[in-house]
C-alpha cells in the first residue's frame, strides 16, 4: 500500500501545468524584419497530464503543458519540427518538416488521441498540424495560456 502511494505522489508531482499567473493568449508583437514568428500551441495532446519537448532544428522550444503556448520568431525556410514524448507515456513521436515564410506568422496545433481498439487494447496517437490564423487564435484565446520558450533563434 505505501508503494502505491508513493508511486501516485511521484506521478502527481511530475504533472505538466500552465502557471495560474500566466498570461492568456495574445497576438505576440511584429517579429524583426525577415523574421516570422512561430506559435506552438497544445490543446487535447493526451496524455493532458504530461508534457512533450517540441524541438524546432534541434533547439528545444517548450516542453507545453494542455492548454499552454509559446511564441519564436524564426528565419524563414524548411525547418524541422520535432515532438518527442517520454518513454514511459507510450505516445509516439512525431517529426516534420515545415516551410517558415518571412513576415507570415505560422501556428502549429500540438494534439493526439487515445482510441479503444478492441476490448483493452488501445492505440495512442500524436498529431502536429500548421493552422491557420483565423482558426488557430480564436482557439487560442478560448484555452490558452503563455508559457515563455526556452530557447529562440
Amino acid at each position: 500500500m505505501r508503494n502505491i502511494l508513493l508511486s501516485i505522489l511521484l506521478l502527481l508531482g511530475a504533472c505538466a501545468t500552465v502557471p495560474a499567473n500566466a498570461p492568456a493568449y495574445a497576438r505576440a508583437p511584429e517579429p524583426p524584419e525577415g523574421l516570422s514568428n512561430v506559435y506552438i500551441y497544445r490543446i487535447g495532446a493526451y496524455p493532458t497530464l504530461r508534457a512533450p519537448m517540441v524541438s524546432i532544428d534541434g533547439r528545444a522550444i517548450i516542453s507545453p503543458a494542455e492548454r499552454a503556448y509559446t511564441v519564436v520568431a524564426l528565419q524563414p525556410g524548411p525547418r524541422e519540427v520535432k515532438v518527442n514524448w517520454a518513454w514511459d507515456t507510450g505516445w509516439p513521436d512525431v517529426a516534420f518538416t515545415v516551410d517558415v515564410e518571412a513576415g507570415k506568422p505560422l501556428y502549429l496545433k500540438v494534439s493526439g488521441s487515445f482510441d479503444q481498439v478492441s476490448g483493452t487494447t488501445y492505440r495512442a496517437g500524436s498529431s502536429v498540424q500548421p493552422i491557420p490564423q483565423v482558426v488557430a487564435e480564436p482557439e487560442m484565446t478560448a484555452c490558452c495560456r503563455y508559457v515563455r520558450p526556452l530557447a529562440a533563434d
